[in-house]
């Protein structure tokens, strides 16, 4: 039983949260404020002698406060106030973990939410893992509810590891998703396989962004095949990704020279772009050149010195075309694609010429210097 003089102490906490809640409804933020900050003054009082009660309602008036600072844009504050209520709630979490739990993660969460919101990587990335830690500490790993929470975290987590260029913690994030989607994926429905063949996929390109090649070729083709299943319910939806996974695989064959795998994954690739590049050229064109270039370096590296030219003209011819339309966005990859072909396919030094003219607009640097070196290279030779 409590005396009467927390009885009243507690009505008006009370009291004071709800005019405080009015207050902020209304967009009076400096009232709300001050009132929540006159609640959290008592309830501190009451909780230094019942903490089991009183404790919630100084995390949850420390966490509305936070709320306040956050819809100014205070973030600052925000995440101060956001930290004081973590640690009131870690603090209940102690006395009763079950009760607890999920709302002491939500908490790491949503701070972790506005720091990534505001940039802030690294303190997202630590408060991301402390939520992923609790789910752990309380085993709740394997309910429904929690494991689409900890996707959103893990999802969160890979994308600002990657910002951040941490290799292995985004590894490890894309890992955590693979964990939990392969108990979500089944042979009956097709929920969660788009979400997996795309975190394949993404695995797959950090492995093959960092030259971990053959890791890269294990996991675009568990990818492949997931997308493969799924381009023959919705060809529209998956051509590109597709697309794109073939391609990769492809580049990786090239370097392992395997080179019918190779060649047959360029084929596959071009003819989906090809399709793409009919319904939206100025999309899609660009990606078919890219494939031109791969091949002709593809063919090179055979020795097959005819082919290699001739995909590396159409290359030229195509980007020539693609100029004609964009020229901003296409003048540098045209003028790259002319220099190439001096300097690995044996075309005349008079098309630098033109890769020249475009350079001189652009402050390209690596172009010009590219160019220069190609003519005096040939004047040597001559």
């Amino acid at each position: 039983m409590y005396n009467l003089e927390t009885i009243i102490e507690e009505t008006l906490a009370q009291t004071l949260s709800q005019s405080a809640y009015a207050y902020r409804e209304k967009g009076d933020i400096e009232m709300s404020k001050k009132l929540y900050s006159d609640a959290l003054k008592i309830e501190k009082r009451l909780a230094v002698d019942n903490q089991a009660h009183f404790q919630p309602f100084v995390a949850r008036t420390l966490h509305a406060i936070g709320e306040l600072y956050e819809e100014v844009n205070q973030y600052d504050l925000a995440i101060k106030y956001y930290k004081k209520s973590i640690s009131t709630t870690k603090k209940m979490f102690k006395l009763n973990e079950k009760e607890y739990a999920e709302l002491f993660a939500s908490r790491y969460v949503e701070v972790a939410n506005l720091c990534k919101r505001d940039y802030r990587y690294a303190q997202a990335e630590h408060f991301y893992n402390k939520a992923l830690e609790v789910y752990k500490i309380v085993d709740m790993q394997n309910t429904p509810l929690t494991q689409v929470k900890m996707l959103n975290i893990y999802h969160a987590l890979a994308i600002i590891c990657r910002e951040m260029g941490k290799v292995q913690e985004t590894r490890e994030a894309y890992m955590g998703l693979l964990n939990i989607y392969k108990n979500l994926v089944n042979d009956e429905s097709d929920k969660y396989k788009p979400e997996l063949a795309m975190v394949l996929f993404d695995l797959g390109t950090l492995y093959f962004e960092h030259k971990r090649q053959n890791k890269a070729g294990e996991v675009y083709l568990f990818a492949l095949e997931l997308f493969s299943y799924l381009y023959s319910k919705d060809s529209h939806t998956y051509k590109e990704i597709l697309a794109k996974t073939l391609h990769n695989l492809a580049q990786i064959y090239t370097a392992q020279n395997d080179f019918p795998s190779a060649l047959s994954g360029y084929r596959e690739a071009l003819n989906h772009y090809i399709e793409l590049a009919d319904e939206n050229p100025s999309r899609y064109g660009a990606e078919v050149a890219v494939i031109f270039k791969h091949l002709a370096s593809f063919y090179k590296k055979q020795n097959r010195m005819d082919l290699a030219e001739y995909f590396y003209l159409r290359q030229v011819e195509l980007y020539t075309e693609l100029n004609s339309y964009h020229e901003y966005e296409y003048d540098l990859r045209l003028a790259a694609a002319i220099v190439e072909g001096v300097e690995h396919y044996g075309q005349h030094t008079l098309s630098l010429y033109q890769a020249e003219l475009i350079v001189a607009r652009y402050e390209e640097k690596f172009l010009l210097e590219k160019i220069q070196s190609l003519r005096v290279e040939w004047a040597v030779n001559r």
